[in-house]
């Protein structure tokens, strides 16, 4: 209350003590309850969330295991490192092949003679050609140094593939054209056509009189003997859904020290193995929480927040089962987890046998694909079975939601409860003031009255 509140003043008793001392019996019994109901909400709120978010993480971790194309990936490794890369797709069928660089691709380049880079050649026109197309620059006389006309040219909106920089040595400044391309079908040309109006008259004619600097070169390779021909470094499907990068040349018959490569193309079996590593741990995490959370020690007689709670041992039995049948649609021999040697352990965790592993997929690994990856498979039957627990209608969600509308609801009978007491307290405080007034009234009427009796005479006429 905001009224000033003062002792008794009829009575002398302690008003203030007796109302608090009333409020807090009235407000004890209904905060422990409050307390103990938020601390339950809280507690379920926090044990869910935990299982919540181990579960989500154990669904991410079948993502790796539920795509087809994590057992169609290919592997790819050379002999001698350095000469070339490789990527493969799963049309790669799986083998060794004999790699020979002969020549590597290289992009045509021209230079005009020695020129002074300050000077302004004039006004004109630049046509480039690369290959059976071309293009042409018009060069403004302001404009018409070396290097002016070299951002003209790069940045030409219909620029076909020519590029050009100024290159200046000991003996002057050169402007060196090149295409972006490799390979002799994107050799380039230039011509000019000057107007004489530059420095001293000079003319963007000098700048059609180019010299081969680099030739334009094809990539050459053999595999296994076979010759390949491409425009570029990078060969597509010279081998089936193989993409090589050719880097330097190997050619033996040129240099003894460069001897040929073997590229070895397999399945990605490391990956795959790591994979199911991974499953295993994440597994063992959920079955690690469940337990934690589902415990009881007879010897303390303390419980996990869900010991006996319905839906954890519901979500361990349904985990339990899917671990442990068949899969339909799987090949012998790799029709379940067991025959990966993955197998349950008493308090629900799996273990791997990593020697039965690594021989089922060394020897059965496209049957691995279909123990998980097919349509009935482990990761699309248990990623379905986590969905109902953790997804948007999941029990865990809805869960959650329920508890966090408990907790709301509790956080208003909380504030109505506070302002009950309030007016609790006021009305008390009216009754004990009530109380108190009447008292001082009797005291009063008391006083009176003895002191009418003292001053009556006696019997003997006299006064009392």
């Amino acid at each position: 209350m905001g009224d000033l509140k003062l002792p008794g003043v009829g009575s002398g008793f302690p008003i203030q003590s007796f109302v608090d001392a009333t409020v807090a019996g009235e407000r004890a019994p209904k905060e422990k309850m409050f307390a103990r109901r938020a601390n339950d909400i809280s507690v379920q709120l926090s044990s869910y969330g935990t299982l919540k978010g181990v579960l989500e993480e154990f669904k991410n971790s079948l993502k790796t295991l539920g795509d087809e194309e994590a057992f169609e990936k290919r592997s790819t490794s050379f002999s001698n490192s350095g000469f070339a890369t490789a990527t493969a797709d799963k049309n790669a069928v799986a083998g060794s092949y004999t790699l020979v660089v002969k020549q590597l691709a290289e992009a045509h380049k021209v230079s005009t003679g020695s020129l002074d880079a300050e000077k302004k050649y004039g006004s004109g026109t630049l046509t480039l050609g690369v290959g059976e197309e071309s293009f042409s620059v018009s060069i403004d006389k302001e404009k018409s140094t070396l290097a002016e006309m070299a951002e003209a040219i790069n940045n030409a909106e219909d620029n076909k593939g020519v590029r050009a920089t100024v290159v200046t040595d000991d003996t002057g400044s050169r402007l060196v054209f090149f295409s972006d391309k490799t390979g002799t079908e994107n050799q380039i040309s230039v011509s000019a056509t000057g107007n004489a109006d530059g420095d001293n008259g000079a003319t963007l004619d000098v700048l059609g009189a180019t010299t081969e600097v680099q030739a334009a070169k094809d990539a050459l390779v053999t595999i296994d003997g076979a010759l390949i021909t491409s425009q570029s470094n990078e060969i597509e499907n010279a081998i089936q859904g193989v993409t090589l990068d050719l880097k330097k040349v190997n050619d033996t018959s040129a240099d003894s020290e460069k001897p040929a490569t073997k590229l070895t193309i397999g399945y990605d079996k490391d990956t795959v193995e790591t994979n199911l590593q991974e499953f295993v741990k994440s597994f063992n995490t959920v079955m690690a929480t469940i337990n934690q959370l589902t415990s009881y020690d007879p010897e303390t007689e303390r419980a996990g927040p869900l010991n006996g709670d319905g839906t954890a041992r519901n979500l361990t039995s349904q985990i339990r089962r899917m671990l442990s049948e068949p899969i339909e649609g799987a090949s012998a021999p790799v029709k379940s987890l067991t025959d990966l040697g993955i197998t349950t352990k008493k308090d629900g965790k799996i273990e791997l046998d990593d020697e039965l592993l690594k021989k089922q997929i060394d020897e059965n690994f496209s049957k691995i694909g279909q123990l998980f990856a097919s349509e009935e498979g482990v990761s699309k039957k248990l990623d379905d079975m986590l969905e109902s627990f953790v997804g948007k209608e999941g029990i865990l969600t809805k869960r959650d939601t329920s508890l966090n509308e408990q907790m709301k609801k509790l956080n208003k009978e909380q504030a109505d409860f506070a302002l009950y007491i309030e007016k609790y307290e006021e009305r008390v405080y009216k009754q004990f003031s009530g109380m108190d007034i009447m008292v001082a009234q009797l005291n009063q009427q008391l006083n009176s009255v003895v002191a009418a009796f003292e001053s009556m005479p006696d019997f003997n006429g006299g006064k009392q």
